[in-house]
């Protein structure tokens, strides 16, 4: 899903919560709690890396209150990688930062299973609205899709609560989803 787009049509009559743009730095979110805490769980897109390395990043994220990626944080763990090697390395990015934390109203469910589904369902609902809306290229200076770094990371083995898998969504305990 993750390279999914609809049309602009179709995206603009979805309800959006309220969100702040920021212009911010990978150095600025990399330091953030929940995404200094999960960023290294999210597995590393090596094509995307280099990518990122050559061509920087250009789409913007979309981010939770607490500045965890629901858009964003492949890119974002390559940074990381980068950094290990280049510790100067830090990009100018734009953020759409959601005001408060929407998804919360379904922790409320008492059934879990469906609970979880849920909130999965809603971040990837929100994730493919702003993709649609808001990523204007759609390929790197090298000509690669944008597309094409999305379904090599849904191809990668995620690490969820100590298992690894890559065929199921869930939400830890930060409420982040981990897709």
């Amino acid at each position: 899903m993750a390279s999914d787009r609809i049309g602009q049509k179709s995206a603009k009559l979805v309800g959006v919560p309220p969100f702040e743009v920021r212009q911010v730095t990978t150095n600025f979110m990399l330091s953030q709690p929940q995404v200094a805490e999960n960023i290294m769980q999210v597995p590393l897109n090596k094509k995307l890396m280099y990518s990122i390395k050559e061509n920087g990043i250009k789409n913007p994220h979309l981010c939770m209150k607490q500045w965890y990626p629901l858009a964003g944080s492949q890119r974002l763990r390559a940074v990381a990688q980068i950094k290990k090697y280049n510790q100067d390395f830090n990009l100018n990015i734009t953020v759409h930062r959601f005001l408060e934390d929407w998804h919360n109203c379904f922790y409320l469910w008492p059934d879990e299973e469906f609970r979880a589904k849920a909130i999965a369902i809603w971040f990837q609902t929100q994730e493919v609205v702003f993709k649609s809306l808001y990523y204007t290229d759609d390929t790197d200076k090298d000509g690669t899709a944008m597309t094409e770094y999305e379904d090599i990371g849904e191809k990668l083995k995620w690490k969820r609560d100590g298992n690894i898998n890559n065929s199921s969504n869930s939400i830890n305990s930060n409420g982040i989803q981990e897709i």
